[in-house]
């Protein structure tokens, strides 16, 4: 009798893991900026055209920041991310000289002096050494995004994105 539901009990258990991380993978998706966190966020036009780090600078000797979706195109404003406000988004970090250090991750929003962390948002679309994430919405606008990562080794890499972010 124990036996049985002991073996129900996982059962459920195991069904209930499964609908969680669909829902996680595939539901409503990620709202990564509210209208609010957007609105304070949003760069101005003169913001927007001083651009940021071109990829050269931004390259550390640590883990190598690889975006597969949105893409990114090399600018004279540095990388920047030209995608509708709901996007896939799917990134690796690849290992250097160490292994990556995933828990080493800060992704943030910045605008001037000011900036949002949304490295807690994202951690349940952490896999591995990538973010998965579908339907992942942000308002539309042209924001600054930076991400910091670091291997084992302690060798970090920073890179600044310019995202313009299209109502659809």
């Amino acid at each position: 009798m124990i036996w049985k539901a002991s073996r129900l009990l996982i059962a459920a258990i195991i069904v209930c893991l499964t609908i969680v991380s669909q829902a996680i993978l595939a539901g409503d998706g990620l709202m990564l900026l509210s209208m609010d966190e957007a609105k304070e966020l949003r760069l101005e036009d003169e913001e927007w055209e001083k651009g940021g780090m071109p990829k050269a600078l931004g390259y550390g000797i640590g883990p190598k920041i690889v975006f597969e979706s949105p893409k990114v195109k090399e600018t004279d404003k540095g990388l920047v991310i030209d995608s509708p406000s709901t996007m896939d988004l799917l990134v690796f970090f690849r290992e250097g000289i160490a292994p990556v250090n995933m828990k080493s991750l800060n992704i943030k929003a910045k605008k001037g002096w000011f900036s949002k962390n949304l490295t807690k948002r994202l951690e349940p679309y952490l896999l591995g050494q990538s973010i998965r994430a579908n339907n992942v919405k942000i308002p539309s606008g042209r924001f600054k995004l930076e991400i910091k990562v670091a291997d084992d080794d302690g060798n970090e890499s920073v890179q600044e994105y310019m995202c313009e972010i299209r109502d659809k």
